[in-house]
């Protein structure tokens, strides 16, 4: 009777004394980890934490830094339009035409030799190539908008070429120099008063030099602004003070 008691729970007692006793896996995974020292534990963790940062610190790297974008002029032809201003002084030769209103009873050698006034608003017109950044020659054209009543001619018409000549070329704001020779085509009125002395309205030789700032908003467009001087010899000797504001376009 006793041993058929025993028979029945000994298989209960085996099972329960498994579940309660580590397997040697277990066993030897917590023996390995209190083999650890504090170091070796730090260092396997910062292993796993490496792994996951790598990707950030990839998209962490500096981009290079991109190329300043450049406003010289080479390789492009280039449209620009300016609105001028100037004040004109003459000095006459005995042929040359009145430069203000004749006067009455007077001889014409007794007629006045210099006068300076404001000369008529014109248009000033270039179409240039830049060879270079900094060397943009030009053919010019400038055009009045008013006849000149002081010396009786009809509305300017000057057409010649020169080039401009850039400092800090590749900058959005450079300084240009603008040396330029023109033809002045122009003739007389007619009107009776100026045509005692029979003036010659010869075809005039110009000499034109300007300076001035441009700012280039884009490398295909910008303004600038000028002061200068432009000087005829044949008619008279006369010279006209310019200001030209205009805008530039360039492909």
């Amino acid at each position: 009777m006793a041993l058929s008691i025993r028979s029945f729970f000994a298989p209960g007692l085996a099972a329960l004394t498994l579940a309660i006793l580590p397997t040697p896996c277990r066993a030897a995974e917590s023996e390995d980890a209190a083999d650890d020292t504090p170091s070796e534990a730090k260092e396997r963790d910062g292993d796993a934490g490496d792994a996951s940062t790598e990707p950030a610190e990839a998209d962490a790297k500096p981009k290079p830094a991109s190329k300043p974008e450049a406003f010289g002029h080479g390789g492009q032809l280039g449209l620009r339009a300016g609105l001028v201003l100037g004040y004109r002084m003459v000095l006459r030769y005995d042929s040359s035409p009145y430069c203000g209103a004749p006067k009455p009873l007077k001889e014409p050698k007794d007629q006045q030799k210099f006068c300076g006034y404001p000369a008529p608003l014109s248009v000033d017109l270039g179409l240039s190539f830049g060879v270079l950044d900094f060397l943009e020659p030009f053919a010019w054209a400038r055009f009045g908008l008013a006849a000149d009543t002081h010396s009786d001619t009809n509305p300017l018409i000057l057409i010649g070429a020169g080039v401009r000549i850039y400092t800090m070329s590749d900058a959005a704001f450079k300084i240009f120099i603008e040396p330029a020779v023109a033809l002045e085509l122009e003739d007389g009125r007619g009107t009776a008063a100026w045509q005692t002395n029979s003036p010659v309205y010869k075809t005039d030789f110009v000499f034109h030099v300007a300076a001035g700032p441009q700012i280039d908003f884009h490398p295909n467009f910008g303004a600038y602004i000028t002061g200068g001087v432009s000087m005829g010899v044949v008619r008279a000797l006369g010279s006209s003070l310019d200001l030209n504001i205009g805008l530039q376009g360039r492909y």
